[in-house]
């Protein structure tokens, strides 16, 4: 081969490489196959999401639900409007117009328990199955790309 052959044929692969790194290597398979990866949402079971990332789920959780309270000084419990943000029982509602604040985390079973300002110990109960638990979780997959099971 000859030094004019050697030449023409370097040219070649110089251009085919620079038309190879400007034209994205023509492989769009791949460039297709990401763009689906990050439009993909992921599968997951309602109590596996609890479960896993409940407290995540709980910055979710707002609204005002009716409670189990239970106090611990006199033994009674009852069923009481509360004020929950953020997955925690912010306060409670009496039925005779009285209320008293938390800020009690619930946990992943729905258990909360928190010093009155008097120092009296309540205990709380929300049940896991309530409307703002559910929309809690339903917008915490919608926001991580998780499609609820």
């Amino acid at each position: 081969m000859n030094k004019q052959n050697g030449n023409v044929i370097v040219w070649l692969l110089v251009i085919g490489v620079l038309f190879s790194i400007f034209s994205g290597g023509g492989d769009d398979s791949y460039k297709h196959e990401q763009e689906e990866s990050e439009d993909a949402t992921e599968i997951i079971y309602r109590d596996e999401a609890i479960d896993l990332y409940w407290d995540e789920i709980k910055e979710y959780v707002n609204g005002t639900e009716t409670i189990e309270a239970c106090s611990a000084q006199s033994g009674n419990c009852y069923d009481l409007d509360a004020d929950i943000s953020s997955g925690a029982v912010d306060q409670i509602y009496f039925d005779n117009g009285g209320y008293l604040y938390f800020g009690a985390d619930i946990d992943s079973n729905g258990y909360a328990s928190e010093y009155s300002y008097n120092g009296d110990v309540w205990d709380f109960y929300l049940d896991m199955g309530s409307s703002i638990v559910e929309d809690g979780i339903y917008d915490w997959a919608s926001d991580n790309g998780y499609e609820l099971e």
